[in-house]
């Protein structure tokens, strides 16, 4: 009975929270377009978004996974620089109005106070961006990778409602009100950038699983040449260290033979 009923589990959950259903066949199960790579025949939606999560055969992260990291840190680094240059006008403006009247050691001692009450709020200011920002792009990159994964097609729904949930859950602590208005301003955002990414991949003639792979590959490559740097310098470090431990070989023995030399002269002094 339970196991007839999993088919249908598909169209009922999505159709309840997501209303771009537009037909009656079971199109959220097995999908198939262009625009991704084939599926598999008989998986289900679901099973598709536990494997984004899983490690792949080489015990790595999925492409789909890394690209949401790639995207994570690119948001948070970018928070970072937005929010601490933002605040450092403020910074260098409040610092002089607040030590008009402050007598300093020297010209030099009070430049340093700025520098280091600009650092401050540099990082301060940043790291609160940076957090925001890196939070509404973990969440909006994780469910629109989710949403077409479970799909099966790269559509501009999936960004609209990725964008329209982030929204929501960005503004949920100022209220219902403010929540909607987030959810619409989010949706709106999110469908203007999955607009533009999908025109890009139809002008170049490439899909999404391509570019997923290209990032993929370029993150493995370069673990990969820091694994050999990596096994180069304990390479080096070992022939080092063989190299000082037959030097001082070679030095003990040398000792030893300069010893029993100087102990036969004594011993023997007509010699």
């Amino acid at each position: 009975m339970i196991r007839s009923m999993l088919p249908l589990r598909g169209p009922i959950l999505v159709a309840t929270v997501y209303p771009f259903n537009t037909g009656s066949d079971n199109q959220y199960d097995k999908p198939v377009n262009k625009i991704i790579k084939p599926l598999i025949e008989d998986e289900y939606g679901w099973d598709r978004i536990k494997k984004i999560f899983k490690l792949n055969e080489e015990g790595m992260f999925t492409k789909e996974l890394q690209s949401i990291i790639n995207i994570t840190v690119a948001g948070s680094f970018t928070g970072m620089v937005i929010g601490g240059i933002l605040v450092s006008k403020n910074t260098v403006n409040n610092f002089i109005s607040n030590n008009e009247a402050t007598k300093f050691a020297s010209h030099f001692e009070a430049k340093r106070q700025l520098q280091r009450q600009v650092i401050l709020s540099f990082w301060k200011n940043g790291l609160v961006m940076a957090r925001k920002l890196g939070l509404f792009c973990l969440l909006y990159s994780t469910i629109t990778t989710c949403t077409t994964a479970y799909r099966g097609k790269l559509r501009i729904e999936n960004y609209i409602l990725g964008g329209s949930i982030t929204g929501f859950l960005n503004r949920l602590n100022l209220g219902l009100r403010a929540s909607l208005v987030g959810a619409s301003l989010g949706g709106t955002l999110g469908g203007i950038c999955g607009g533009i990414s999908i025109f890009l991949l139809y002008l170049t003639g490439t899909n999404i699983d391509e570019i997923m792979q290209v990032h993929y590959d370029w993150i493995n490559s370069m673990k990969e040449r820091e694994n050999e740097q990596i096994r180069a310098y304990m390479a080096a470090k070992e022939d080092l260290n063989e190299k000082k431990l037959f030097e001082m070989n070679r030095d003990t023995q040398l000792a030893k033979q300069r010893f029993q030399e100087t102990t036969e002269k004594i011993e023997d002094p007509d010699a």
